[in-house]
């Protein structure tokens, strides 16, 4: 029997015919989600020993090194040759502070996507302007870059958006919108605002 596939909005989680350019129930731009099948989001045995050869997908998500689809967005990863993930220097961290509340959070995986349903959702949850999957932080040479990952509300470095899928590499007191910008002056309450700290 054939696998029935089908792409999954990304903001509302409509199951949408593969055929689809627009999510039937919000309307959300489904051009370029990926196009994935029962098994693909079934199969989620997804653990690695350590020091044991990955296949890191580009939505951030860690593979085993046989993997031929991404455990978590169906993606061909078949072509990705498995390596041993490197640990990243434990000498320099990497902190998101709220500017509006005591919120804290710290940065340390090679890759970590914020949102309401990903990291920060205890957080983000309430704040309807962040996507479930908003924005994505990666570590590389001691240093960190976000890419904007929010097709509906952008993610803003010093109040200037980010390009979609581009990493943008932040520096110490920078300040992070997720979801919104200074508007007048003002913060939006509907969004989330960060500072970013880099410590040696």
């Amino acid at each position: 029997m054939p696998l029935v596939k089908f792409k999954i909005c990304p903001d509302c989680e409509k199951h949408n015919p593969p055929s689809r350019l627009q999510c039937q129930k919000c309307e959300m731009d489904l051009s370029s989600v990926k196009i994935v099948d029962e098994t693909s989001l079934q199969n989620n045995t997804n653990t690695a020993l350590p020091n044991e050869p990955t296949k890191q997908c580009d939505c951030g998500t860690t593979n085993l090194s046989q993997a031929r689809k991404c455990s978590s967005c169906g993606e061909d990863i078949s072509d990705i040759r498995p390596v041993i993930s490197q640990p990243v220097n434990a000498e320099k961290r990497f902190f998101l502070h709220s500017i509006n509340d005591n919120y804290s959070f710290t940065l340390e995986k090679t890759v970590t996507i914020i949102g309401r349903e990903a990291e920060m959702k205890d957080y983000l949850s309430v704040k309807s302007y962040v996507s479930r999957q908003h924005a994505k932080f990666t570590i590389a040479n001691d240093d960190i870059y976000v890419s904007n990952m929010s097709a509906t509300n952008r993610t803003f470095v010093n109040n200037f958006p980010i390009p979609s899928n581009v990493p943008t590499l932040l520096k110490n007191g920078d300040e992070i919108g997720i979801g919104g910008k200074l508007v007048n002056g003002n913060r939006q309450s509907e969004a989330a605002y960060f500072t970013f700290e880099a410590i040696l």
